[in-house]
């Protein structure tokens, strides 16, 4: 008999600072020195381009976290709202996803020895970082969680995205394009076998179209957890090859959702990656016909979130009462080197309005 895998909770974290256009328009020109009339170019050019950011992705502002809050911290505390009212002995795998490089021990270790201070029933569980995917990430744990609960019998199995993006860019104006996109967040789930809970896990699926071509147009490395201090070089940070790229996920997208409409299955909420609203999400939805109010979009006020943009979302759409029992729900990701994550939910306890608004 196949183990029914449920999402039992759900959980996000969104900074408290808002960083607008503007704002990120003045740190690209922090470094540049108007000595010259090519410099006083570029100055004007950077200023002219920060005002249309908005028009050309719909993106408006995005959250940076705090330089004393460290991806330990915050996924710590993440993890702990996950498990309220659950047994932390069951908890049997940690699976934290981020686009940036930490090192070893991985966040999800880093994570564990934390958790063990506070929750001495804590036992000893499977524990994975996901990262070369990049926005991919999540939905690639999401598939690994899955399947071991399917394989070793695991009862309990967090999930969790953790991204402070803004400490592995560049904020220059050759970075223009990737380093206006791109905001932090956290946010995750816990799956549980067996019982019911706010959504049961109807399909899972992960792959690529990974090539020679493909393999160089997303790249880069970031902060280290342990060692927040430590600047990351100008030649490992995030690049991201803007058109060729936008092309490629409307392309996974339009697929992605096509493949589920020929199954015949009604998706009431699609949950995609949030890599551009206005290139990439919009127009996706109408080739395949998705109502753009079923559309679950954070990327106006958060910007690009990585990994953590799907389970934000989802979190979002649980806690704010638009889901009903029975509808599904299609997460869609695509991350470095055309990665491509999709799973298909099914919602069914929801909880009660006076959590939602929690």
């Amino acid at each position: 008999m196949k183990t029914v895998v449920s999402i039992v909770a759900t959980g996000s974290t969104l900074p408290a600072a808002v960083v607008s256009n503007r704002e990120i328009g003045q740190r690209l020109l922090d470094g540049v020195e108007i000595d010259d009339e090519s410099s006083a170019e570029i100055v004007a050019r950077i200023s002219e381009r920060a005002e249309l950011i908005e028009r050309k992705t719909g993106l408006r502002a995005r959250r940076f976290f705090a330089a004393e809050e460290s991806p330990v911290t915050v996924g710590l505390e993440l993890l702990e709202r996950l498990m309220s009212g659950q047994a932390w002995s069951e908890l049997d795998a940690i699976i934290v996803s981020s686009s940036s490089t930490h090192g070893f021990p991985g966040l999800s270790q880093q994570i564990v020895a934390a958790a063990r201070g506070r929750h001495a029933d804590l036992g000893a569980p499977f524990v994975l970082d996901v990262g070369s995917n990049a926005c991919t990430g999540f939905m690639y744990a999401l598939a690994i969680g899955s399947s071991v609960m399917q394989a070793l019998g695991y009862r309990r199995v967090a999930c969790v995205a953790l991204e402070f993006s803004s400490r592995c860019i560049a904020y220059d104006p050759l970075a223009f394009g990737t380093s206006t996109l791109f905001g932090d967040a956290a946010a995750g789930v816990l799956l549980a076998r067996d019982v019911r809970g706010i959504a049961t896990l109807r399909s899972v699926r992960a792959s690529s179209m990974i090539d020679a071509e493909t393999i160089g147009m997303v790249k880069g490395s970031g902060m280290q957890a342990a060692h927040l201090a430590l600047e990351v070089p100008k030649s490992a940070r995030w690049f991201m090859s803007g058109p060729p790229v936008a092309i490629g996920a409307t392309r996974i997208l339009v697929e992605e959702i096509q493949r589920v409409q020929r199954e015949g299955v009604q998706i009431d909420w699609l949950i995609p990656h949030q890599a551009n609203l206005t290139r990439i999400l919009i127009p996706a939805c109408a080739k395949t016909g998705i109502d753009p109010d079923r559309l679950c979009a954070s990327f106006a006020d958060t910007g690009n979130t990585s990994s953590a943009s799907i389970p934000l979302l989802l979190d979002q759409l649980v806690r704010g009462g638009r889901a009903s029992p029975g509808q599904t729900a299609l997460m869609i990701g695509f991350g470095a080197s055309f990665s491509i994550g999709a799973a298909l939910v099914e919602f069914d306890q929801l909880p009660d309005s006076d959590r939602r608004d929690a």
